[in-house]
């Protein structure tokens, strides 16, 4: 009889240790993988789950909807694994380039980067592909997948060991920065994890000694991180501390609120604090030139950049001269400073290219920078009327707008547009389908 209960004691224990570690073949049988990723992940140590899990990636444009809003909407949510206790999956079709983490939601069920999964010391690799992890803003994993196939992992923490289930600590902070005055035109501002890494701008005042400084308050929460940044060109422009051991500037690390809710930060310091570009390089005039693609183009066409008022401030208008057949606008700026064109009000509607690294789909063009496009003379002229090339982001209905190449053909499928090369299907942000 004893025989009996320990063969059966043994077989619980196997059971167990089969359930705590599945086998890519295991999960072959529950998951198609032929052209998918299944990321199969257990949350162990203080990665607490109370709430929904969903993939954030490449294939649901990182939870951006309309109006650039993100939100859940769109994002696969990971679900229990039946027969393996404790792990929890999430499928996606395979495409080039495919990057995505695990996110758990807020406690009231909005979307939050605050509890998405931690850095790379955070993911314990158990079997299956293996995934490729790089480390973001110094706590987040940046999570690319090489191939289609099952990527079977465990997760010791989320972001910053930020417990999703605990109460949520607010307090009312205000934050005030002394700035170098050697960058007397470059303006502080707030950035922070929920703030969707912004700028916003801070307000400049008098101390009780009449001496410049900048503050910013608002409601947060303690854990959340924080940078000073410049308010018009943003990251392009940090607050910077010199490194005497390394002889250089470097960029500061995640600042993390905490219970205090006044804090003082004085770069007053010149020799010790810069904006990193305050090196001594003036604005200039300069003259954009630039031939845009002639099908769905706007009726007003603005430029925006790194200048001015910044990413987030008001554009500048373009003039068409009908004798050129060029879009013109004339600004001051840094050399090193970019820009991008878009329809008034809205980047719904910008400059596309075709990907070259996926034929057949098209993506939003990279941010021009003058000093890579600039003459002697100041002027910074472009060319991009080739219909091959170049579009503006269609309307979802546009279907016929769409160029193809010769390697390439579209299907509509349920009224929906897709691009088909090589036996594979893309849908039009070229993300592969089938």
């Amino acid at each position: 009889m004893k025989k009996i209960y320990a063969f059966m004691a043994a077989a619980l224990m196997s059971a167990s240790l089969f359930a705590a570690a599945p086998t890519v073949e295991d999960l072959a049988k529950v998951y198609d993988v032929a052209n998918n990723v299944v990321l199969c992940f257990q949350p162990i140590e203080d990665a607490t789950v109370c709430s929904d899990i969903y993939f954030v990636g490449s294939p649901n444009n990182w939870g951006k909807g309309e109006g650039n809003t993100e939100d859940f909407a769109n994002c696969e949510k990971f679900a229990p694994v039946a027969g393996f206790d404790g792990w929890y999956a999430a499928e996606l079709p395979y495409s080039d380039g495919f990057y995505g983490k695990p996110l758990h939601n807020t406690q009231n069920g909005t979307f939050s980067w605050d509890y998405q999964c931690g850095d790379p010391e955070s993911w314990v690799y158990v079997a299956g592909n293996e995934i490729t992890l790089n480390l973001e803003n110094g706590s987040e994993s940046s999570m690319g997948y090489p191939s289609a196939g099952v990527y079977i992992y465990q997760l010791k923490y989320w972001k910053l060991h930020r417990n999703p289930c605990a109460a949520v600590v607010k307090h009312n902070y205000t934050i005030k920065v002394y700035a170098p005055d050697a960058c007397a035109d470059m303006k502080p501002a707030v950035a922070g994890d929920d703030m969707g890494w912004s700028a916003h701008a801070m307000n400049e005042e008098l101390d009780d000694e009449f001496n410049t400084v900048y503050t910013y308050s608002f409601e947060g929460q303690e854990g959340h991180a924080f940078k000073i940044i410049e308010a018009v060109r943003g990251w392009a422009n940090e607050m910077q501390y010199y490194d005497a051991e390394a002889a250089d500037w470097k960029n500061f690390d995640n600042q993390e609120l905490g219970a205090t809710e006044t804090i003082v930060l004085d770069y007053s310091d010149n020799t010790k604090f810069r904006f990193a570009k305050c090196d001594g390089v003036e604005p200039i005039e300069v003259s954009v030139k630039a031939k845009l693609p002639a099908a769905g183009c706007p009726e007003k066409v603005e430029i925006l950049g790194s200048f001015g008022a910044g990413w987030d401030g008001a554009a500048t208008a373009m003039t068409f001269n009908a004798s050129t057949g060029y879009f013109e606008a004339t600004f001051t700026a840094r050399p090193d400073d970019e820009f991008k064109f878009r329809g008034e009000g809205s980047w719904d509607v910008q400059i596309q290219v075709i990907d070259e690294n996926n034929e057949g789909a098209w993506k939003d063009m990279s941010n021009v920078i003058i000093d890579d496009n600039i003459d002697d003379n100041n002027v910074v002229e472009l060319d991009f009327s080739d219909p091959a090339e170049y579009r503006w982001t269609p309307a979802s209905q546009g279907i016929e707008e769409v160029v193809l190449t010769e390697k390439a053909h579209k299907v509509v499928v349920d009224g929906v547009l897709y691009i088909v090369r090589d036996n594979k299907m893309f849908n039009i942000q070229g993300a592969q389908v089938r």
